[in-house]
């Protein structure tokens, strides 16, 4: 799976809107992992939130043939990503006693070596 522009994108059978709701929880969670650092973001959070309920409660789930799991969830933010309008989650990390939000795959590459 490649979320660069024009390459493969996963095979998934997720209503567009439910794929909309991801993204836009992850442009929120973003941006919320960059104002960690400056303090704030009650209304991030507050709109998170909202966000994850809206996820969580979405008919698609109960259509779907597993239903809704965390596994489900994780394949959907995958889907998410690689789709136009996509961006990957970003992940927070203390580095020197600072918080800093890095791409996923760079923290997992921090992590092998």
């Amino acid at each position: 799976m490649s979320a660069e522009p024009g390459g493969p994108r996963p095979a998934a059978g997720f209503p567009e809107d439910l794929v909309a709701l991801q993204q836009r929880w992850t442009r929120i969670f973003n941006r919320l992992a960059g104002a960690s650092a400056t303090g704030g973001g009650h209304e991030l959070r507050m709109e998170l939130l909202r966000l994850s309920l809206r996820l969580d409660t979405h008919p698609h789930w109960a259509t779907a043939e597993a239903g809704w799991s965390r596994k489900a969830r994780n394949e959907l933010q995958r889907y998410a990503s690689a789709a136009p309008g996509g961006e990957e989650q970003l992940v927070s990390l203390c580095v020197d006693g600072r918080i800093i939000a890095v791409p996923g795959e760079a923290a997992s590459r921090r992590g092998d070596g």
